[in-house]
């Protein structure tokens, strides 16, 4: 007679004990044999209405996304160290020294872990029972969701352990593989969202009984044999003679000392059909009434109304959106009233899950003093040095810098690595590389953008596809309209037309970070990259636009862009002065289009070198002329707006430009219409290769060309 009870005490040791007392109460009756066979566990609980138990997959051996390998005999210690093991949400946020947690992470337990052989040809596992605290009751609301939808991939388990690992070649022929030979320790199991080692939720354990529990016999379980008749040792205590004055215990109520008692039935109740249908109707309405009080916008206290109506029983869908209906129905009569406002909607918390990596980026991007969105991401903090965020991210505080392609030359196949932390989350140690550059591209371009960027004033921007030359055609244009007499012929007019061309060209460099860096733990140094790239960016760029004032360049008809007289009517040769100025608004006003017809055009910008800022503010904002005896009017008051460009190279040359709106000037023109520089990441980091080779390479690329599409609208001064 087998059976399971769940306040059976904990007996280690004993399996299939034969328990004999010491004097048979009945000597007319002989001895009878009784057999007990079932689980004992300590510490078992009474089930409980809602067990939020799930069974996992803690890992799975073999290979890992992160390049580590787990054998069997790993996969058995893991086993063994699991049982107990706390789970976090995400992996620590520490700087890889110390492992200690908050206990506001904790989101629960492991407990029954087990290694599951595995079949030929493929890898075991190590699965156990996941059970969840009522502190993250919103993790078993997701759990829950996950499972019911059919996506418990959502989240996944990684481990966090201190180990060694030695050089192991891979079947692939490809990158080679670090082999986990020995663990010291398990930090956690953590609760991801992206985990590298097969980490999985497969189900939710529902109605817990004991012997259902696909767990073998363990030193924590055992098997009794009870006979009656029989002595168990000279010492044993008789269990089944009755005290003077009491009545024997029947034979189907034997009395074992801790409260353990023999049950009718050898094994926990097998439910019947009709049981079962009940009971996955009653799972599927309450799965149908979370799903539905999730999609629906009503405020908590009307979705707690509905769970007490709708719990425990079974019913139609309809019947719940009808009841819905009539819930939103009441709250719009008394929102028209004014007896409830805004309705008090509460943002459902399994809405958008924050990952563990968006959590480091935000804490990258506060170290280079970036905005985070708060609002979403809570007041992470910032690492405070570059080496807290390598060690947080790759699990080396001691900054060791072992690689695959490093370790070749010191470590051969079979020999170990020294002890390190492995952690098989989202973040691995090819995403400190990404990590690092995505904030610093930030960095760049925050920088990039708030540098002086005038010339775009007075500039064409457009995009063009590729590398190859660029054709900017300028047509003619017709003169007057001929008069056409009567019963006469219209005179037919051509257009002649002329092509400015430019080719784009790509610049940028290499920036590396040594591992002396990471050591020395030179936050600033790292600080200063991203900003001191963005000035070398800008400035190369406004040295080349500002290039084709200063350097006078042969434009597309063959000529010289500033000439006196023709082609081009537009160099002066006086200095700055409302004068000269004068001179040059005149010179813009008689530019004629193909057909010698004047356009009058105006200069909207003055632009000076710094030697001239002076000047130039003294003749545009002065109410009279600089220097006149008769405190004349000044009519260059107003009339252009002042550029000071510090890439200008004469100390005297000053330049009248038209407004690009109404006359083309210059076109610079952005490859992909990428207009900002870009910061690359020039490792592969797919194959694990990252700083651990010395140092990281970064690239900054900014592709562009230019060429002057039309004189007419530039005026140039000595």
């Amino acid at each position: 007679m087998s059976a399971e009870h769940p306040m059976l005490p904990h007996m280690a040791g004993m399996s299939h004990a034969e328990i004999e007392p010491s004097a048979n109460t009945n000597p007319a009756q002989p001895a009878e044999r009784i057999r007990i066979e079932g689980f004992i566990r300590e510490g078992q609980t009474f089930p409980q209405d809602e067990q939020r138990d799930v069974l996992v997959t803690v890992i799975r051996g073999g290979a890992s996304l992160n390049g580590y390998y787990y054998n069997e005999a790993i996969l058995q210690r893991l086993a063994a160290l699991l049982d107990n093991a706390h789970a976090y949400v995400d992996h620590a946020r520490s700087d890889g020294e110390s492992v200690a947690r908050s206990v506001r992470d904790i989101a629960g337990f492991y407990r029954a872990p087990r290694y599951v052989p595995p079949p030929p040809g493929e890898h075991g596992r190590v699965d156990a029972t996941l059970h969840i605290l009522e502190s993250a009751d919103w993790l078993w609301r997701l759990i829950r969701e996950a499972c019911a939808l059919g996506q418990p991939g959502l989240i996944g388990l990684s481990i966090d352990i201190y180990g060694t690992w030695q050089l192991r070649e891979s079947q692939d022929g490809a990158r080679p593989l670090r082999e986990v030979v020995s663990i010291s320790a398990l930090n956690s199991c953590d609760i991801v969202t992206r985990p590298s080692a097969g980490g999985s939720i497969r189900r939710i354990l529902h109605d817990y009984c004991p012997s259902h529990e696909a767990t073998p016999l363990s030193n924590t379980s055992s098997a009794i044999t009870l006979q009656r008749g029989h002595h168990m040792s000279d010492t044993t205590t008789p269990i089944n003679s009755p005290a003077p004055g009491q009545t024997s215990t029947p034979q189907n109520q034997l009395e074992l000392p801790g409260s353990i008692r023999e049950q009718e039935q050898t094994t926990c109740p097998t439910p019947s059909f009709d049981a079962l249908l009940q009971e996955l109707r009653l799972e599927r309405a309450r799965l149908t009434l979370e799903r539905r009080l999730q999609e629906v916008h009503l405020p908590e206290a009307v979705k707690q109304h509905l769970r007490r109506r709708y719990e425990g029983r079974i019913f139609e869908v309809a019947e719940l959106d009808e009841a819905i209906a009539e819930q939103r129905s009441m709250l719009a009569e008394l929102a028209a009233v004014g007896l409830v406002r805004d309705h008090g909607y509460a943002r459902p918390e399994i809405g958008e899950q924050i990952t563990e990596a968006e959590k480091i980026q935000a804490a990258f991007d506060r170290m280079f003093e970036l905005e985070i969105d708060t609002s979403r991401l809570g007041n992470i903090r910032g690492f405070t040095s570059i080496r807290e965020a390598y060690a947080r991210v790759t699990g080396d505080p001691s900054v060791s810098g072992f690689s695959e392609r490093s370790l070749l030359g010191q470590i051969r196949i079979g020999e170990h690595a020294p002890l390190t932390r492995i952690s098989e989350g989202d973040t691995t140690t090819a995403s400190f590389s990404y990590l690092l550059g995505t904030s610093m591209n930030k960095r760049l371009l925050k920088d990039y953008q708030a540098w002086p960027a005038e010339w775009q004033k007075f500039c064409t921007i457009v995009p063009i596809r590729d590398f190859k030359q660029q054709t900017r055609v300028r047509l003619g244009a017709f003169g007057s309209l001929s008069t056409v007499a009567e019963d006469s012929a219209y005179t037919t007019l051509s257009l002649t037309d002329t092509a400015a061309t430019y080719v784009p060209m790509k610049r940028g460099n290499l920036v590396t970070i040594s591992r002396e860096t990471i050591i020395n733990d030179d936050l600033m140094a790292i600080r200063q990259i991203p900003t001191k790239l963005a000035v070398a960016a800008a400035y190369t760029l406004a040295e080349f636009v500002y290039g084709f004032l200063s350097g006078n360049p042969s434009i597309y008809d063959g000529s010289p862009l500033f000439t006196t007289g023709n082609p081009h009517n537009n160099l002066g040769n006086a200095a700055l002065s409302t004068a000269a100025m004068q001179i040059g608004v005149t010179a813009m006003r008689e530019q004629t289009n193909f057909a010698g017809k004047r356009i009058g055009l105006r200069p909207r910008y003055l632009v000076v070198p710094p030697e001239l800022e002076w000047s130039a503010m003294i003749a545009t904002r002065s109410a009279g002329i600089p220097g006149s005896p008769n405190n004349d009017i000044n009519p260059m008051m107003g009339y252009v707006t002042p550029i000071v460009s510090p890439q200008l190279t004469s100390p005297t040359q000053w330049f009248l430009v038209a407004d690009p709106r109404e006359v083309d000037t210059i076109e610079i023109g952005f490859v992909g219409g990428q207009v900002n520089p870009v910061l690359f990441i020039q490792d592969q980091p797919l194959y694990g290769l990252n700083f651990t080779q010395d140092v990281i390479s970064y690239k900054i690329r900014h592709e562009y060309g230019g060429a002057v599409v039309d004189y007419r609208g530039l005026y140039r001064g000595i």
